[in-house]
């Protein structure tokens, strides 16, 4: 429920301009519907989880290779981006040397061992599926939980996708988790203690240990960077210079 623009929030042109400053070349995707990319879906627009990961998260990555066809590729993702960027390699639709994600993981009972968190979950996935399906679209500009709206075909998946207790495709012939089983590129996961309902550190954790066949480093971020509490966000961990050394962590990352 965002766009590029998270890239370059926080002050002094954000994390892609601490990518930048040390030497790595960046481009920002707007997901379909979302920012300057196609029909919002309060105009109508429809979109799945599938159709980020095997046509929008592949065009970027073709983009960066045409550009730049020596370099090291890193996907870098938050949330659901790094839910796509996983799925989209491992499902061999995207092609990518390494993946970076932040504050990710995926929405299911079966992930969620804290019971009253597991129970609240719960909760907001029936709300948000009432609210879908009276609007036609998820308006989440209109309830002031994003700053782009999403599409009923990509919530009535993540809905569905809870209700079964498994992270499928769209036509429930693949199994999301099985094919990061296989994921061979290495991957940087990084959690906040701050991020206490969305994607706590345990629940990325959990998410991302199954990439079990790849090298896998799992940063926990503890406080933020001007020593003030509580540590960045859901959002704040890639929106605020709070979180600025995990930035240049991941930059790191992208250039070894």
């Amino acid at each position: 429920m965002a766009s590029r623009r998270i890239w370059r929030s926080g002050g002094d042109g954000g994390f892609a301009a601490v990518l930048a400053e040390r030497g790595v070349r960046t481009l920002a995707l707007d997901f379909r519907g979302h920012g300057e990319s196609g029909v919002p879906a309060a105009r109508g627009g429809r979109w799945s989880f599938d159709d980020l990961a095997r046509d929008d998260l592949p065009a970027l990555c073709r983009a960066a290779r045409e550009r730049w066809p020596r370099d090291k590729l890193t996907l870098v993702g938050h949330s659901l981006g790094g839910q796509v960027a996983l799925v989209a390699v491992a499902t061999g639709q995207a092609d990518a040397d390494a993946i970076a994600v932040m504050a990710t993981n995926v929405w299911l009972p079966g992930e969620e061992p804290n019971p009253f968190l597991r129970a609240r979950k719960a909760a907001v996935v029936h709300a948000m599926s009432a609210v879908t399906k009276v609007a036609g679209y998820f308006p989440a500009r209109r309830l002031n939980v994003g700053s782009d709206d999403e599409a009923a075909l990509y919530m009535n998946g993540w809905a569905s996708n809870w209700h079964r207790d498994r992270w499928l495709n769209d036509d429930r012939s693949v199994d999301y988790f099985a094919a990061m089983s296989e994921l061979r590129v290495p991957i940087l996961a990084m959690a906040s203690l701050g991020d206490r309902f969305l994607c706590t550190p345990q629940a990325a954790f959990r998410f991302i240990r199954r990439a079990e066949r790849t090298s896998v480093r799992f940063e926990l971020i503890r406080r933020a960077d001007d020593g003030t509490d509580p540590p960045p966000d859901h959002m704040q961990i890639v929106t605020t210079a709070r979180a600025a050394s995990s930035w240049r962590d991941v930059a790191t990352f992208c250039l070894g």
